[in-house]
């Protein structure tokens, strides 16, 4: 896991309250939603990492994008993220 993947999930602990989760047992691949997730999350945290992305990383999430190329696993938002970092800007 690179460094921003782990900025990036300790971000998305604290604002989801996630604070049972083992960072030894999360990789990149690591899914973020669904019941062979790590996480378990549900649609209101997928708001709650929206408006974690706007505040932490200045990204507006277009409706097209709410999807599991970008949400599916911690790789996948952190690829999502530094792509396209300062895009609303």
């Amino acid at each position: 896991m690179s460094e921003f993947e782990r900025e990036l999930l300790e971000k998305l602990i604290q604002y989801t309250n996630m604070q049972d989760v083992d960072l030894g047992t999360v990789t990149r691949e690591s899914t973020l939603y669904g019941k062979d997730s790590t996480f378990g999350l549900d649609s209101i945290d997928a708001i709650e990492i929206e408006v974690m992305i706007k505040k932490e990383y200045g990204i507006d999430v277009h409706p097209s994008e709410r999807s599991e190329a970008t949400f599916g696993s911690v790789g996948s938002l952190a690829r999502f993220v530094e792509t396209n970092r300062g895009r609303n800007l």
